[in-house]
């Protein structure tokens, strides 16, 4: 789904558990969290993004960059296959590790493929990605308490925010997860409150939250009911 130039949306609308995934074009193509390969109601999650891309006219071939907001699985796991098949660069912030090398005990069953996946090239780091010119700018924000290696990222030109699982419409992150803390999470999402001109919010899971009045009243309400 095209949300506009260089920015697609696949938000999931399936049964069970998985995430929205998005695509950034232009220079570089940029898959933000690819989901799971299927989920625990036996869900083809991948398959459902390869289809939705294919209308679009895109196939995880052309897939040049994974970028993962954080490990796991419900956002990591058909990163696997989408590297072997287009020889994709997978990033992720580097304290997320720990959890990986535990993500089978963590999350059983539900880890899937996910550690397989989560060998990464590139280790994420606060600031702009260097992803050649021509490329649509995206800018790493770290924002742990959901996990500690959460990453929001930031598309300035667009103005647009990829919160992954630290913040949604009227709701945060659990922070009750391996290396999760609440007063962390906070302090992340003042982090993002802050930032200035963003008009469109797309979290990693529900729905979106679009106008800039609208995003700030959603971080208000946010901070007044958990905060």
């Amino acid at each position: 789904m095209k949300l506009m130039e260089h920015l697609y949306a696949y938000p999931w609308r399936g049964r069970g558990n998985n995430c929205n995934s998005y695509l950034v074009t232009g220079e570089k193509t940029v898959l933000i969290d690819p989901g799971h390969i299927h989920n625990e109601w036996g869900e083809r999650c991948l398959d459902t993004l390869v289809r939705r891309l294919s209308e679009d006219g895109f196939s995880l071939e052309q897939v040049d960059l994974i970028l993962c907001t954080h490990g796991h699985p419900d956002h990591v796991e058909a990163a696997s296959v989408i590297k072997e098949k287009s020889g994709a660069q997978v990033a992720l912030h580097r304290e997320d590790e720990p959890i990986i090398a535990e993500i089978e005990r963590y999350f059983g069953s539900a880890a899937g493929q996910a550690k397989a996946a989560l060998k990464p090239n590139i280790y994420l780091q606060e600031g702009d990605l260097d992803l050649g010119e021509g490329a649509e700018q995206i800018r790493v924000i770290h924002t742990p308490g959901h996990s500690p290696g959460s990453v929001c990222f930031l598309l300035p030109r667009l103005k647009v925010l990829i919160s992954g699982d630290t913040v949604f419409e009227n709701s945060i992150g659990r922070s009750d997860l391996p290396g999760g803390d609440m007063a962390t999470l906070g302090r992340s999402i003042d982090k993002l409150a802050a930032l200035q001109d963003v008009e469109l919010l797309l979290p990693g899971h529900m729905g979106f939250v679009s106008g800039a009045e609208d995003v700030r009243r959603n971080f208000e309400r946010i901070k007044y009911f958990f905060f």
